[in-house]
């Protein structure tokens, strides 16, 4: 989570980023000649190059066992002209001397217009460790909506594009998004829960359950339960036959 002029330390929370300059800003081509890959039906997501072919990752990072999907908002502003600008902004913050990071810890961003990026190298192809301050490193796949949803919500597209992630992700680590759904794993240290303690947390998860912290707003947060339900019903519409068919065993019709 990126927070604006109080800041964390004025809200008594952790936060996990903050804009920060480029110091070896490039001349971002137009969004119009960009491509975008499509990872799953009604769903593209832009690959890392797209945005950060300049910043290259610190350090290497190794793969994570996923559990469950974790939902945050940058709580910039929620004008948003160019997506990548944040990204960008997001990268030199938290690979800076505050986080040292070795790269964004953020798997996915999502900006207000819907555009899906990947912003954690390799996240695309396959499960790559985040960095957190929820104590979750290893456990959960990263997901970012640009803009500050403390009082206002998502855009529709940014909402949509958020639910096609969250199923596309479910599905690729066998996430069961039931809405009642927990997992449980082993803090690794947060200010919330310390190290070695086990934490029990939804499936899909917004940022403050497994920290102390304001992510991903107040109005974000109210909406998790409903985005839990159209993930989960979204997966159940694709799986179900619909009526019962009458099947056919060795002749005989059974209904």
């Amino acid at each position: 989570m990126l927070f604006g002029a109080l800041g964390a330390a004025a809200l008594g929370l952790t936060a996990c980023g903050r804009p920060a300059a480029i110091t070896s800003a490039i001349q971002l081509p137009p969004v119009s000649s960009l491509t975008s890959i499509e990872v799953a039906p009604g769903l593209r997501i832009h690959p890392r190059s797209e945005w950060g072919a300049d910043l290259p990752p610190k350090r290497p990072m190794g793969p994570e066992t996923v559990k469950f999907l974790l939902v945050h908002h940058t709580a910039s502003s929620n004008v948003v002209p160019d997506p990548r600008e944040v990204i960008r902004q997001t990268y030199a913050f938290q690979t800076g001397p505050s986080k040292r990071w070795p790269d964004i810890c953020y798997h996915f961003m999502i900006g207000p217009d819907g555009s899906v990026w990947e912003t954690r190298a390799g996240s695309l192809a396959g499960p790559v460790v985040a960095d957190a301050t929820g104590g979750n490193q290893g456990f959960a796949q990263l997901v970012c909506l640009i803009g500050d949803f403390t009082a206002q919500a998502p855009t529709a597209a940014a909402q949509e594009s958020l639910l096609r992630t969250l199923i596309f992700l479910a599905d690729r680590y066998g996430v069961d998004t039931d809405p009642a759904a927990t997992t449980t794993f082993v803090s690794r240290g947060s200010n919330k829960f310390r190290s070695g303690v086990p934490v029990t947390t939804p499936t899909i998860s917004g940022h403050r359950d497994v920290t102390f912290t304001a992510c991903p707003g107040n109005l974000g947060y109210t909406l998790l339960g409903g985005w839990r339900s159209r993930v989960h019903a979204t997966r159940l519409q694709r799986t179900d036959p619909g009526p019962t068919k009458r099947a056919v065993r060795l002749g005989v019709h059974l209904t």
